[in-house]
């Protein structure tokens, strides 16, 4: 009989790192470019002085927002690849559903890359490449996080560690939609649009962190693991050879 030792991976910690890390991250740059005078100094979740995207704007805080939110864009992509895998192997999506589900949260993750490299850039095209950047990876990623939500919530009644967790992150995908519809009445019949626009920016991204961050109880509550390739062939020829 062979010993066969198998190393898993543990990727529960990726939620939180893209949950709270981005937030330490703009609030970190906010910080920085409200005392270099770039931007003004308020709570601008709550008055709306300025927008995400002028955190990041100018050095130095230009520079911390471009070292951190490039590598997150990247992560954001492999977790929802995560994702689909951790609902297959629950039993609560199929393989087109998955796919699915990577796909939209893997372009808006993409978005996010084409929306920080053109940030700071001058011109209408760059201006136009930041729009559809933060526009889509907004978007895609409400999307993505509904569909898990929903998946979540319909799947795993029986397990009430997964299923209240599943409706937590539904009423947060509810208060991004009540938000994100708010804004188009906002952009046409308000006469001070940014302040208002800004504040829901502010809360809109707040939300989606959170609904990243509470991935990691549902990957807790189901021990969520991984096994490289070559220990899962391990692993069948020792069962299948020792018989």
């Amino acid at each position: 009989m062979r010993l066969v030792i198998i190393r898993s991976m543990n990727p529960r910690a990726l939620p939180l790192l893209i949950g709270l890390g981005p937030l330490v991250v703009i609030n970190l740059c906010y910080w920085l470019a409200a005392q270099n005078g770039s931007i003004p100094a308020c709570i601008p979740y709550l008055d709306g002085c300025t927008s995400v995207s002028a955190t990041g704007r100018h050095p130095p805080s230009s520079f911390l927002f471009r070292a951190t939110m490039l590598p997150i864009a990247a992560l954001i992509i492999i977790y929802w690849k995560l994702c689909a895998v951790w609902l297959r192997a629950l039993g609560a999506a199929g393989p087109a559903r998955a796919g699915t589900l990577f796909a939209i949260g893997g372009i808006g993750g993409l978005f996010l890359i084409l929306y920080v490299t053109f940030l700071g850039s001058e011109g209408d095209f760059y201006n136009l490449m930041r729009r559809y950047g933060v526009t889509v990876f907004f978007g895609f990623n409400f999307l993505a996080q509904l569909m898990l939500a929903e998946r979540v919530v319909t799947q795993t009644a029986a397990l009430p560690a997964l299923y209240w967790i599943g409706w937590l992150k539904l009423a947060i995908c509810i208060l991004m939609l009540v938000i994100g519809l708010a804004s188009i009445p906002v952009m046409n019949f308000v006469a001070d649009k940014d302040r208002i626009q800004n504040v829901m920016e502010w809360n809109f991204g707040l939300l989606m962190l959170g609904n990243f961050a509470l991935t990691w109880f549902l990957w807790r509550a189901t021990r969520f693991e991984l096994l490289p390739a070559a220990a899962l062939s391990r692993r069948e020829d020792a069962t299948g050879g020792d018989g």
